[in-house]
Formats: C-alpha cells, structure tokens, sequence
C-alpha cells in the first residue's frame, strides 16, 4: 500500500445520508434538553415555592385583620383576647402549619399579632430552591370604640 492510497483512503468525503443527519439532531435535541431542564425545573419549583409563600403571607395577614376585627366587639380584655383568637383560628386551615396569637391592647387599640409556622411537608420547607422563610408574622391594629 502507498502513501497515496492511504491518504485518499482517509481523507475521502462521507456521504451524509438522511439518517445519518436526524440521528445528529436528535443527539443534538437531547444535549440541549439536559441543559435547559433543570433550569426549567428550578424556574417552576421557585415559581411553586413563592406563589405558596405569597398565599400563606396573605392569608396570616387575613387571619390577622379578622382576629382584630371581630376583638373589637369584647366586653374587657380577656372577651377580646378570646373571640380574636377564635377569629383567627378559623381564617387559617389548621392543615398548612401552626399559629399562635399575641393580642395586646392600649387604651385606645386592640392590636392582634398572628405568627405561622409552615408544616414540615409545605413547599415553604423545599430545598430544590432558595425559599422564604417558613414562619410569617403579621400584624393588625384596630380603634375600640369609644364609650
């Protein structure tokens, strides 16, 4: 064998054929695949992760809101302390964590502070994402009426 026919021999054109090109583009369509997924992944578990977070923030601050509300119609402190605190546990669903209430009162004000921890199963608890952290507080003042 001369050189000449090894050269030829190796530097002969490949027939690219059609089967030959789809099995490039799917190789090339499952590369690309296994880069962008657990982007995308991240994307919706963070979507998920802060949607959740953002719901139970609203509805501590709801639970909140009626507890101070509904406080306002007591006789003396410790009626006030008690309906704010039936108030408050039927605006937050016992299943998504647990609360405790904090209600204090000047002479003018009732003030109900509500904190949530998030259950161990919630999404809050994920460690896929960065998430918010799993105990949310919040807070409402109400006017008592004058007498």
């Amino acid at each position: 064998m001369t050189v000449s026919t090894r050269v030829s021999r190796f530097a002969r054109p490949i027939a690219l054929t059609g089967v030959t090109l789809a099995r490039g583009e799917r190789g090339a369509a499952i590369v690309e695949m296994a880069l962008v997924l657990p982007l995308l992944l991240a994307l919706l578990m963070g979507i998920l992760v802060y949607g959740h977070y953002f719901m139970l923030a609203h509805n501590v601050q709801q639970a909140a809101n009626d507890g101070a509300r509904a406080a306002i119609v007591g006789l003396d402190a410790a009626d006030r302390r008690a309906v704010a605190e039936r108030a408050v546990a039927r605006s937050i669903d016992p299943a998504a964590g647990t609360h405790s209430v904090a209600v204090s009162e000047t002479a003018d004000a009732i003030t109900v502070a509500v904190t949530f921890t998030a259950a161990d199963d919630s999404f809050l608890r994920s460690s896929f994402v960065p998430s918010p952290d799993h105990v949310i507080r919040a807070r409402a003042t109400f006017e008592l009426p004058v007498d």
